[in-house]
């Protein structure tokens, strides 16, 4: 068996291993996980950033079979058009998990209707993605969005972005249980800056990105239950975050 994902399954085991209870009943268990480089960026202004290795990528598809959803933003999936399922991981995975629910938060329906969530889909190949969204539904973009497929939860709020607290609630309401929150830029530091964070999983890869990178800025944070594990180049931390 490939050594990655022994790994992969050690390491998450052991980060688990007390259950999946959030600190918020009202919301999902939140994982927030992302990659970035030795000078801390996260990604680059209007094209995609690719940080991990083959070996901290194995860990990331496993995680992802261990939750319900997988949250990003309307930027990511514009720029990454990404799947936001699990294929690096074992045949037998695949058959005891059932795959993520992909999540896009996207207040002005920008998601494209030939993107590969909606493609996946529409082919048999992936799980219908949901959007969620402070747009009425008499918005064009809503008809077109759903007749490619999306299921839409719409949110009421008075600004145009809604806290994360309230998209977390409605993804509870829709039976979302074990959250996966894999960014842009603007929802980690959301996450980061906020109260709805149950776990922190940062892989930190062997590079500078230098000028046009985008950090994940944040308030002063104190992290507890701090361990460390290399995966081929990258170093993965795990913790619990606490503001100071």
């Amino acid at each position: 068996m490939d050594m990655r994902y022994i790994e992969a399954k050690e390491f998450l085991d052991t980060i688990y291993s007390n259950g999946w209870v959030s600190s918020n009943q009202t919301r999902p268990f939140v994982t927030l996980t992302y990659a970035q480089s030795l000078d801390g960026m996260i990604s680059k202004k209007g094209e995609q950033l690719l940080l991990s290795g083959p070996e901290s990528m194995a860990m990331t598809h496993r995680l992802r079979l261990l939750h319900d959803g997988i949250l990003v933003g309307i930027g990511t999936a514009r720029i990454d058009n990404p799947q936001l399922n699990a294929r690096h991981v074992l045949q037998t995975d695949l058959e005891s998990y059932e795959q993520p629910r992909p999540i896009v938060l996207d207040n002005r329906l920008e998601l494209p209707v030939d993107c590969k969530l909606l493609k996946n889909y529409s082919n048999g190949t992936g799980r219908k993605p949901w959007i969620v969204t402070t747009a009425l539904s008499s918005n064009p973009a809503a008809k077109a969005l759903v007749e490619a497929g999306a299921h839409i939860i719409h949110i009421t709020e008075l600004e145009d972005r809604p806290s994360l607290e309230t998209v977390f609630q409605a993804l509870k309401r829709q039976g979302i249980t074990r959250l996966m929150v894999e960014g842009g830029a603007k929802i980690i530091q959301s996450c980061l800056d906020s109260d709805c964070l149950d776990q922190l999983i940062v892989t930190t890869a062997p590079m500078f990105v230098g000028d046009g990178g985008i950090k994940a800025g944040t308030q002063a944070r104190q992290l507890v239950n701090v361990f460390y594990r290399q995966f081929g180049q990258d170093m993965v931390l795990s913790a619990k975050s606490h503001n100071i």
